[in-house]
C-alpha cells in the first residue's frame, strides 16, 4: 500500500482491466443514482442493496486490498456512492414490494444491512481475505445475487422507466473486466470463473429483456 498502483503483485494488464472494470461499475452507480433523483426509483434490488453495502464499507474501512492506494480510493469512492442509493431504498425503497411488505419494509432493510456486515466480516477474515486480498470471491457472490435479484425486479416491473438500461450493461461489463482480471491473476481459483459465467448467462438474459422493453415503452437512461 505504499504506492499508489502495486506493479510488483499485479501486471500492468491485470490493473487495467481492473481499473476498466472499476469505471464501468461507477457508469452503474451514476445512472442508478440518476434514477433515484429523476424518477424516484432504485434501479438496483433491495434484495441484494444491503450485501453490496456491507461488502464496500469493509472493504473500504476494515480490509485493506493490497493493488495499491488508487484502488483503495475507488473502494472508498464506491461506498460513499452506495450511501446514496441505501438513503434511496429507505425513501423509495417500498415501491419495490408488494404492499404486505411495505409496513416491515425499513426494518427488513436494516436487518439486512446488519446481518450481511456480520456474515462478511467473520467469512472474510476468517477464509477469504487470505486468498485474493482484493475481496474478489465474496464479491462474486454478491454479484450473483445482485443479477438474479434484478433480473426478478425487471420482470416483476416490466414498465418501471427509472430501472436504467445503461446501469445493466455498466454492472454486466463492470463485473466482466474485474472477472477477466481476476481470473488471469488466480488461476487456480476455480470459484470466481463460475460464477463469472452463471452471472453472465443471467445478465444477458436480463439485456435481451430490457432491449424487448426499450422497443414497447421506448428508450429511458
Amino acid at each position: 500500500m505504499e504506492n499508489w498502483l502495486n506493479l510488483e503483485t499485479y501486471t500492468k494488464l491485470e490493473l487495467s482491466l481492473f481499473g476498466v472494470g472499476a469505471f464501468f461499475w461507477l457508469i452503474c452507480y451514476i445512472f442508478v443514482i440518476r434514477g433515484i433523483i429523476k424518477y424516484k426509483f432504485v434501479g438496483i434490488s433491495a434484495g441484494v442493496v444491503g450485501a453490496n453495502f456491507a461488502w464496500e464499507f469493509l472493504w473500504a474501512f476494515v480490509f485493506k486490498q493490497d493493488m495499491g492506494k488508487l484502488l483503495q480510493i475507488g473502494y472508498l469512492g464506491w461506498f460513499f456512492l452506495d450511501c446514496f442509493i441505501v438513503w434511496g431504498l429507505f425513501k423509495y425503497g417500498t415501491k419495490q414490494v408488494n404492499d404486505k411488505i411495505k409496513p416491515h419494509f425499513k426494518a427488513l432493510f436494516t436487518f439486512s444491512i446488519i446481518g450481511w456486515l456480520v456474515v462478511l466480516y467473520y467469512f472474510t477474515n476468517g477464509f477469504i481475505y487470505e486468498t485474493t486480498h482484493i475481496g474478489a470471491n465474496s464479491a462474486y457472490a454478491i454479484q450473483l445475487l445482485i443479477s438474479v435479484s434484478c433480473l426478478l425486479m425487471l420482470i416483476n416491473n416490466p414498465d418501471e422507466i427509472g430501472i436504467s438500461y445503461i446501469a445493466a450493461w455498466g454492472r454486466t461489463l463492470g463485473s466482466l473486466f474485474c472477472g477477466i482480471m481476476c481470473i488471469m491473476h488466480w488461476k487456480d481459483n476455480l470459484w470466481i470463473p463460475s460464477m463469472v459465467v452463471v452471472y453472465m448467462m443471467i445478465d444477458i438474459y436480463y439485456l435481451v429483456i430490457a432491449t424487448k422493453k426499450i422497443k414497447t415503452n421506448g428508450f429511458h437512461w
